[in-house]
């Protein structure tokens, strides 16, 4: 059993909201980029051979300015060397002014993936003109296929208080004994703006998974407009990593999860007081 939860619908101010939950046969593929070059770099994807895409999103995430869907929708994003178009704009309201973008791309990856023959994708991203506001862009893609064990996916989008917030997600079924071999169970978050030591908290359960969430680890350079992390492809799974550099922002959860468990609370915040923890 695959339990997976990320940190990922509606227009929300300050409150991390469900952005859709799948159970069944599924899996998921995360990854980010942020770099001030164009184009910005690529954002991997990992999906089975014989897979059906269920849903994919893209953010994209600014610090100022852009901060309307209009503005957002004409900075000429692209994935892949297709536009998207967002529609759902997520503001923090914290002194910084963080921004995020999200556009339904489920159609695109549906015919990127097509016929495919690899289960490894790699795509350009490019962001435009305001590429320095711009931190990055992370895509998730959740799908499903036959031969997949029975799991949960759920993504929450927002702009997280920093001064904590809590989601609780669903399991869809009782969780089987994390013990077991068979069992999986992971927390991905995504975070901008993020370098230097700033951090962020995060607990499941009422017990702390990480003291150290931040950095830029799927940003190119440690400069305003491509501090992005999201923990997903080619990062391990770990519980309570030692420091800032260890932490990847994916988390093993089998420690925190009993059998039986029917859902799981999870509660961050930046006592930094800078970080924009979004998905």
């Amino acid at each position: 059993m695959l339990i997976s939860a990320c940190l990922a619908s509606s227009d929300a101010l300050a409150v991390l909201s469900s952005a859709g939950s799948w159970s069944g046969s599924v899996g998921v593929s995360v990854d980010g980029i942020g770099s001030n070059t164009s184009p910005v770099g690529t954002v991997q994807a990992v999906i089975p051979v014989g897979s059906t895409i269920l849903s994919a999103y893209l953010y994209s995430t600014s610090r100022s300015s852009p901060s309307t869907l209009a503005e957002f929708n004409s900075e000429g994003i692209t994935l892949a060397g297709q536009s998207v178009t967002f529609t759902h704009l997520i503001s923090n309201s914290t002194a910084w002014n963080f921004f995020v973008a999200r556009a339904d791309v489920t159609s695109l990856v549906r015919t990127l993936t097509a016929n495919a023959t690899t289960s490894n994708f790699n795509w350009t991203v490019t962001e435009g003109a305001r590429n320095a506001n711009i931190d990055g862009e992370i895509l998730a893609i959740v799908y499903s296929h036959p031969n997949l064990p029975p799991a949960s996916v759920a993504f929450f989008d927002g702009g997280l208080s920093t001064t904590g917030e809590t989601a609780v997600m669903s399991l869809g079924a009782a969780a089987m004994n994390p013990a077991s071999a068979a069992f999986r169970g992971e927390l991905g978050v995504a975070i901008s703006f993020s370098c230097c030591n700033q951090l962020s908290t995060i607990s499941i359960n009422g017990s702390t998974i990480s003291n150290f969430a931040g950095n830029f680890d799927d940003g190119l350079s440690q400069a305003n407009g491509a501090l992005i992390t999201v923990g997903g492809v080619g990062d391990p799974a770990v519980s309570n990593p030692a420091n800032y550099d260890s932490d990847h922002e994916l988390y093993d959860l089998r420690s925190y999860i009993r059998t039986g468990d029917r859902s799981v609370t999870i509660f961050a915040q930046n006592p930094t007081n800078d970080d924009n923890l979004f998905f």
